[in-house]
């Protein structure tokens, strides 16, 4: 049998049909590799091409963390991450209370009115979500000082907002953060009403500033300036109640311009080198002469218990100064009698070091929780420039410190460098809720803007594609010269 088995399988392979080969069969299978390899090619090159443009995003530093709430509640995130260029507006996709508000010089904080707004700030909700406030035109907006959230974190106080239905320079623009809509409030006064300065502690009502309609030209910087008074404004009733006269075109620390007392009741508020006391009807109780190198220290400025309102002095330069002399700037803390507006001696918190200090408030009624600034890389300030010490663009960098009054000090919170402005939802901070969970932006939702990003990413892909299809035809070629000149056909083996 086994004698036979070869003539069997010959004559079962004589019956079978003649395999039929197509004369271009070689062609149409080195065909298929090629289009193989150029799919793997350009999917190589799809892929690259998003790591690399999510890379700046995704490599966050290491930051230090002073605390960590682990009871799940809300608190302010141990770490930020910078949004998105496209990411969703508040009024796309509201995000809720939000626990910081915050502003910068990233590609998600600030575009170009070209295809994109100028000014934009990032608010993170308490959810971790990350939504944007824009401000066409407008790229040196700052958290905190221009743009206020209110103490519980539900809204947003601004003299404008994009997309917001109401025009600029007409009252104050407040959005809120739980349905994405605005309202505005204070127009129609007859007057150019208003920047907010600061939230009452109860949310219902805000301290502006209303300019009036001369023009002095200030004699140091050559700027034109319109002299500026406080106002009261009741955001049920819209009404309108100055708090003092207008005072003299003159340049005011902006990060020192008013404080509420935690009672509501009565207001510390800068004029020039002079720090006065006013209730909520106008009426002077105190005013106390800080000279020029002595500032209120902020809108957080009264103990919890109101009894006291913080100052900060700067030991180092005033004016005339270079990046380094700015950065090398001490700032230490102070105490006004609440009542008499008289120097107390104070405990010993810890001095500051850096360009600037403002303070946004108390945590757990003990800690003063002030913003470190540090300068702009070539700043310089000089007399006959205008300055400000916690301005956009005289700042390179901020970090959230907690002094406490035996010297000690904790970092609260360390952002990126690209993150110059920052405010912190006032209920938070009072509560001590620092060093939450810290989820970092998503990519989705996104702005129409996205395409912006999309398009010539996809135009970069295509050209890597091509690219590769171009080298690949090229070693293609060799081989067919290879094979001509006497060579092995590719992908064929020897015969054996």
């Amino acid at each position: 049998m086994t004698g036979q088995l070869p003539e069997v399988l010959g004559e079962v392979g004589d019956s079978m049909p003649p395999a039929r080969l197509t004369p271009d069969v070689w062609r149409r299978g080195r065909r298929a590799r090629r289009r193989s390899r150029l799919l793997r090619a350009g999917a190589a090159a799809v892929l690259v091409l998003l790591v690399a443009l999510a890379l700046p995003w995704a490599l966050d530093r290491p930051y230090p963390l002073s605390s960590t709430v682990g009871d799940g509640g809300p608190a302010v995130p141990a770490r930020l991450s910078l949004p998105w260029m496209w990411q969703a507006t508040v009024q796309m996709d509201p995000p809720g209370p939000a626990s910081v508000l915050f502003g910068g010089d990233s590609i998600g904080l600030r575009g170009t009115d070209i295809f994109d707004s100028e000014g934009k700030l990032a608010v993170v909700g308490r959810d971790g979500d990350y939504r944007m406030l824009l401000y066409a035109g407008w790229d040196s907006i700052a958290a905190g000082e221009n743009a206020l959230l209110a103490p519980d974190g539900t809204r947003v106080a601004q003299s404008y907002l994009e997309g917001s239905g109401f025009e600029a320079d007409n009252g104050v623009t407040i959005v809120d953060l739980t349905t994405g809509r605005s309202s505005q409030h204070g127009a129609g006064q007859g007057l150019d009403c208003c920047a907010p300065v600061a939230w009452a502690p109860d949310g219902r009502s805000l301290l502006v500033a209303v300019s009036g309609a001369d023009e002095v030209v200030d004699e140091r910087t050559g700027m034109i300036r319109r002299p500026e008074r406080l106002a009261l404004l009741d955001l049920a009733t819209d009404t309108l109640l100055p708090l003092r006269d207008f005072t003299p075109a003159r340049a005011v620390r902006s990060a020192s311009r008013a404080a509420f007392a935690p009672d509501g009741q009565t207001v510390a508020v800068t004029e020039g080198e002079t720090v006065r006391l006013v209730d909520r009807a106008g009426r002077l109780r105190w005013s106390a002469e800080l000279g020029d190198r002595t500032y209120l220290a902020g809108i957080g400025a009264f103990s919890p218990d109101g009894t006291r309102i913080a100052t900060v002095t700067l030991d180092g330069c005033l004016d005339e100064c270079d990046e380094a002399a700015l950065a090398a700037r001490r700032w230490s803390v102070g105490f006004l009698d609440a009542a008499t507006g008289r120097p107390l001696p104070g405990p010993g918190f810890p001095v500051v070091t850096g360009s600037a200090v403002r303070a946004l408030g108390w945590a757990g009624g003990r800690e003063l929780v002030v913003l470190r600034y540090e300068p702009e890389h070539f700043a310089q300030k000089t007399r006959d420039r205008e300055w400000n010490d916690t301005g956009w663009y005289e700042t390179g960098h901020v970090t959230l410190l907690a002094l406490a009054p035996d010297g000690a000090t904790r970092t609260l919170l360390d952002p990126p460098d690209d993150v110059l402005t920052m405010d912190v939802a006032q209920d938070l901070l009072t509560a001590d809720r620092f060093g939450g969970p810290s989820p970092t932006a998503a990519m989705f939702p996104a702005r129409d803007i996205i395409w912006v990003a999309a398009v010539p990413a996809a135009c970069l892909a295509v050209v890597l594609g091509l690219v590769a299809l171009a080298v690949v035809r090229a070693i293609r070629r060799r081989q067919r010269v290879q094979w001509k000149s006497g060579g092995i056909p590719p992908g064929r083996g020897k015969a054996a």
